[in-house]
């Protein structure tokens, strides 16, 4: 098969490998170029356009940071693309985006399922990420071979139509959120008691928090929360997402407000391209007047 896939941040450019991996001819493109080289040098093709890249290719696979750059792209794909082309929109955009990209990519000739990814870096590398996916039933089937490639098979998961995969993202994000917001709640509380911060760590991984504390306790023992495999502006925007998604519903929702606060908060302390971590690192740590 021939695959663009557009979007080579960290998380694209693991995934994508993938495709190179499995024997099928690859073009990739990114707004900036030239973060690409591993993936040239394995034999894919770098695009100068989203027209360029999509010429003649089976399926575009897309990774980018949000649905606004989702639209940016859909008009340029159906300009190149042969009609009817597949769009594998992994992006986290939340379900009422992903329902009016869908409607778009239809009213340009395209297929269209979103498939936001569940995990990081890690899995990205290993092939196992959890994918949610919204789309009709032919458009999944079409598109599960290519989500296999980066998807443990048992972890990709067709919810419903189109919009359905990111409204489950939505909650699972806002789940991750809300609990590092616990986390550096804790830690702060433990530090107030004078408790040492290995035996509050300690008891946060065996208890509710457990997830959360296992997947990062090394950055929060050191307070280092680089190299990041989710940053905080990722999951800023994500959290905003969710908000948004909740609609009226919303101020029914404090811990997500919350959360949300405290990441854009972290991030204007200068945590953006951390790993999510650090806003229960910042919490952990700040002190009020």
């Amino acid at each position: 098969m021939r695959i663009a896939y557009l979007g080579m941040g960290r998380m694209g450019r693991l995934t994508a490998a993938h495709i190179l991996e499995a024997g099928h001819e690859l073009t990739v493109w990114n707004r900036t170029p030239g973060r690409v080289r591993e993936l040239l040098e394995r034999g894919a093709q770098e695009a100068r356009s989203v027209e360029a890249a999509v010429s003649g290719v089976d399926a575009v696979v897309l990774m980018l940071f949000d649905g606004a750059n989702v639209d940016e792209v859909l008009g340029p794909i159906a300009a190149g693309a042969p009609a009817g082309t597949l769009v594998i929109d992994n992006t986290t955009t939340g379900p009422d985006a992903a329902r009016r990209l869908g409607e778009k990519a239809r009213a340009l000739g395209l297929r269209y399922v979103d498939a936001p990814v569940v995990g990081s870096l890690a899995p990205a590398r290993d092939g196992t990420l959890g994918i949610l996916v919204g789309g009709s039933e032919g458009d999944v089937a079409a598109a599960r071979p290519l989500l296999e490639l980066w998807g443990a098979p048992d972890r990709i998961r067709h919810l419903g139509p189109v919009g359905a995969g990111n409204a489950l993202k939505s909650v699972v994000n806002m789940c991750l959120g809300i609990a590092m917001a616990g986390v550096g709640e804790a830690m702060r509380l433990g530090a107030e008691l004078s408790l040492p911060p290995e035996l509050v760590l300690d008891a946060l991984e065996a208890g509710p928090f457990g997830f959360s504390v296992k997947q990062k306790r090394e950055m929060l023992a050191k307070g280092d929360f680089q190299p990041a495999s989710f940053s905080l502006d990722l999951m800023a925007k994500d959290l905003q997402v969710a908000l948004d998604a909740a609609g009226v519903a919303a101020g029914e929702l404090p811990l997500l407000r919350d959360s949300l606060a405290l990441a854009r908060e972290a991030s204007r302390a200068g945590h953006g391209e951390d790993d999510y971590a650090a806003m229960g690192g910042y919490r952990a740590g700040k002190r009020e007047n």
